[in-house]
């Protein structure tokens, strides 16, 4: 067993119609078998995450003494709930119109804003829409409006354009979903997502609003095309600032001499801000 192995597993584990104890029992397993494989990567995942629950709850978590037990509470937790024994009650005697526990994960992942993992254990990129639409035609967001807020802000993220385009026919607000500090417009301009840039910016959604750092959608987008560059930055700086960004005094000064992975990104922003500049004029 390995980590992809164990990835699989999850998925078509939450993601099959009614989940057994017995199939989550084995998810257990495999994750104590994983953590046991010397993978460096998984093991420091497994401390951050006992680290949380610790955090949290007040129940003491020790990763270098890692079990069966463990690796049980770490599986309840992350599905949303409390212990082992919460869960195996979840599947064995379900309360009337209970949620599928696909849906129970992806309300935990939300909060622990793990986006990136919703998006894998809805089936991958193909199928996110999809899963998401019909959970909101179904009605389980009704109760759970933080919820379907984030899930907007991971569509942003994960470049979901036509998952957030019909959030907004819906109604959300585009600036609800800011429990990890970002709004879906600023991780779009963070992780290069230029459809959902060009969505956002058409429908007129506020480019003013600031992130947990103070940076306005603009600021995140020109911050990251330094430091977590991605190919459409430039087009994305440049639809901003055609868009009515505010651009704060000194910043072609700013960007001249930042250290940008792309030289055809430095020159086209720096073109941005020097037209931008002349505008103002």
């Amino acid at each position: 067993m390995n980590r992809k192995d164990l990835e699989t597993l999850w998925t078509e584990t939450l993601r099959s119609e009614r989940p057994s104890e017995e199939q989550f029992n084995e998810i257990a397993a495999a994750i104590v078998e994983v953590h046991s494989s010397g993978d460096t990567r998984f093991t420091q995942h497994i401390a951050n995450r006992l680290k949380q629950i610790t955090d949290r709850t007040g129940t003491s978590l020790d990763a270098n003494a890692f079990d069966i037990s463990t690796a049980r509470l770490l599986v309840a937790d992350e599905i949303g709930f409390g212990s082992w024994d919460d869960l195996t009650k979840a599947i064995n005697d379900p309360p009337p119109n209970a949620k599928p526990l696909l849906f129970q994960y992806a309300i935990a992942a939300m909060v622990r804003g793990d986006f990136s993992a919703l998006e894998t254990m809805v089936g991958g990129p193909t199928k996110f829409r999809d899963q998401i639409v019909e959970w909101f035609e179904r009605g389980y967001f009704a109760d759970e409006q933080e919820t379907l807020a984030e899930v907007f802000s991971a569509a942003c993220m994960l470049g979901h354009a036509k998952t957030a385009e019909y959030f907004l026919d819906k109604g959300v607000d585009p600036y609800a979903g800011m429990r990890s500090g970002l709004s879906g417009f600023h991780y779009a301009a963070s992780s290069g997502r230029l459809d959902v840039i060009k969505l956002l910016v058409d429908r007129k959604v506020p480019i003013e609003v600031k992130n947990m750092y103070g940076g306005t959608v603009f600021e995140q987008a020109i911050w990251s095309a330094v430091n977590e560059y991605k190919p459409d930055h430039a087009e994305i700086v440049e639809r901003l600032i055609d868009a009515g960004a505010v651009v704060a005094d000194g910043y072609p000064e700013w960007w001249a001499k930042q250290d940008v992975p792309s030289v055809e990104t430095k020159l086209r922003v720096a073109d941005a801000l020097k037209r931008h500049d002349e505008h103002l004029a």
